[in-house]
């Protein structure tokens, strides 16, 4: 993921400012949109007028599974709406704004990328803004477009500044916000407003399950965030401004890099493995918010009932994690073993026997969730999962847990060595 992310940012960096470096804004929207069409997005521009000009904000569209494939269309209810992730391309003036905010564009490139070919019930709409960075006037042109016309949206994830990182102790300092944060400066901040309180939540949880070496600080403002300033300072205040539920990602930029908004913001201070991880964190949220409805939720079979269920999806994903290169060798060997007692024609425990019969099969389901799909990319198993995303989500954190209680021996038994 590296070199996608680094192709990404040495494509972008550059001062992109409307006024002492247009050319290069133009550069950095055409980029976006290549990078759009190549991905297999619905490619299109928001225009709108300002400073004199026009300018455009650059939309990808991923549509969600096709129509029949999606429970909420087969009961006959209209789409769901959609998610939006988005970020902003320009910058100050001088500065070549690789955290602020060409680190934020990486991520979102590779977040689309992530989750092409993942079964999603409802759209994402990938939204690179221009001028933000001159009083949010991209997004506020938008956003006021989606209310005009009357348009709801699932919330909005927005990324400022989400590159630089750093472990030594004293390089965070504390934004003036009411809540406790840590003096190292390596983790990744989630803010929302009251109403955007159940997304936080939300993004909050899949980026701690998905990838727990991301530390994550969160904070829900009251109102839009009037009395506390420093939280409005991107174009999630635009979706607040107007009524919709928006978090800021951010790795708290000025009050932790020192090279915000100067010419020394650049390639050289990103810190590509916190990159990595944001990305990988908002691919998983985007997983879990997209394969839910939000709307009541049926009643739904016991987690162990669910897991046994799941068994031949299972061995399908176990089949196709072993073939991907992209699975660690060592992963594999597990892997086969699991694929190996899936196919033999006994049990540990003969299925004839009431409720016990499927406790090996639900101990495996156990432990292949938490000492090995758990430890791999997010994406890479999404697209071997033929069962409900929302399953796998909840199996996936349940497996967490319930591993902990699992005796050694059982384990050494399923998979020759204890995970």
């Amino acid at each position: 993921m590296h070199d996608a992310l680094s192709s990404h940012l040495e494509a972008l960096i550059a001062e992109r400012h409307p006024v002492t470096a247009p050319a290069s804004l133009r550069r950095a929207e055409a980029y976006l949109t290549e990078q759009f069409t190549n991905l297999g997005l619905d490619v299109s521009t928001h225009a709108f007028k300002a400073l004199g000009e026009t300018y455009r904000n650059v939309i990808g569209v991923l549509p969600p599974a096709e129509k029949g494939d999606s429970p909420h269309e087969e009961m006959g209810q209209s789409p769901l709406p959609p998610l939006i992730i988005a970020a902003h391309y320009d910058t100050v003036e001088g500065s070549p704004g690789a955290d602020d905010n060409a680190s934020a564009l990486a991520v979102l490139l590779d977040v689309a990328r992530s989750l092409r070919g993942v079964p999603l019930v409802r759209t994402v709409r990938f939204i690179t803004f221009c001028l933000e960075e001159e009083n949010l006037l991209g997004s506020l042109a938008y956003v006021s477009s989606l209310r005009a016309a009357g348009e709801a949206i699932c919330g909005a994830i927005v990324l400022e500044c989400v590159g630089y990182a750093c472990e030594e102790e004293g390089s965070q300092q504390k934004p003036p916000i009411p809540v406790t944060v840590p003096t190292v400066g390596d983790f990744l901040g989630i803010v929302g407003n009251a109403a955007s309180a159940p997304l936080v939540k939300a993004v909050e949880a899949a980026a701690n399950h998905a990838v727990p070496a991301l530390r994550t600080v969160s904070l829900v403002v009251p109102g839009n965030g009037e009395l506390l300033p420093d939280t409005r300072r991107s174009d999630h205040a635009a979706f607040w401004h107007h009524g919709y539920p928006a978090v800021m990602l951010t790795d708290t930029a000025n009050f932790r890099n020192p090279h915000y908004h100067q010419p020394t913001d650049t390639l050289e201070t990103l810190n590509l493995a916190f990159i990595e991880q944001v990305a990988r964190a908002v691919t998983a949220a985007a997983i879990v918010l997209c394969s839910t409805t939000a709307a009541t939720p049926p009643r739904r079979a016991s987690v162990w009932k669910e897991a046994a269920l799941t068994v031949p999806h299972l061995a399908a994903l176990v089949a196709g994690l072993m073939a991907d290169k992209r699975v660690p060798a060592q992963t594999k060997a597990t892997l086969a073993g699991v694929a190996a007692y899936l196919a033999m024609p006994f049990d540990l425990i003969p299925d004839f026997i009431p409720v016990l019969g499927y406790l090996d099969d639900l101990v495996l389901v156990v432990l292949v969730f938490d000492g090995v799909v758990n430890q791999i990319d997010e994406a890479i198993v999404a697209e071997y999962w033929k069962g409900d995303p929302a399953t796998l989500q909840r199996l996936k954190a349940v497996s967490r847990r319930a591993a902990r209680f699992i005796p050694g021996w059982i384990k050494k038994k399923l998979f020759g060595r204890s995970l």
